[in-house]
């Protein structure tokens, strides 16, 4: 996945390209020198919303040709109340809101017709943890929509993460 970034600045030099963040860990996970802009949202627990606002404000301002949004609630939540329970499916329900707003960002910038939106995970869970080699562990979810992406279409076969740098690299 870091290659993405310096792969597009080398064929696109001017692109606006951007990652915002609430996991400190992100910047050590890409190639800050190739972004425009990088910048970790507050503490999600005094400002639940920042990172939403930022990437929204980001996208209506600089209309960023590549730009990864990396929440990291959903990843506490299961760690403190674990996957598959209330508490995690009311996380990705607040989650789904947060995409929704996003989205209309990239409708408000006029870009909508031209964009791909792409929503994965780094990793499943069981429990409160991850790691292991159990498939709920190792299967993430991908949605993929937007322009060329087939319509309806449902990918039947496991996803691993390299494959969502490889679908990135093909786009």
């Amino acid at each position: 996945f870091p290659t993405i970034f310096s792969e597009l600045r080398k064929a696109v030099p001017d692109a606006e390209i951007g990652v915002l963040y609430e996991w400190d860990g992100i910047k050590y996970l890409v190639d800050t020198l190739a972004l425009n802009y990088h910048v970790q949202a507050p503490d999600y627990n005094l400002y639940p919303a920042a990172l939403c606002e930022m990437a929204c404000k980001y996208i209506t301002e600089k209309k960023p040709v590549l730009t990864a949004i990396c929440f990291d609630n959903p990843d506490h939540v299961g760690h403190v109340d674990g996957h598959d329970t209330p508490a995690y499916y009311a996380k990705l329900e607040e989650l789904g809101d947060y995409i929704g707003r996003i989205i209309q960002s990239v409708k408000d910038a006029g870009m909508y017709d031209e964009t791909i939106f792409i929503v994965t995970a780094d990793h499943g869970g069981i429990n409160k943890g991850h790691g292991g080699k159990t498939l709920q562990e190792m299967q993430i979810p991908f949605i993929i929509c937007g322009k060329g992406v087939r319509s309806g279409h449902r990918i039947t076969s496991s996803m691993m993460q390299f494959d969502t740098a490889a679908t990135i690299a093909y786009i």
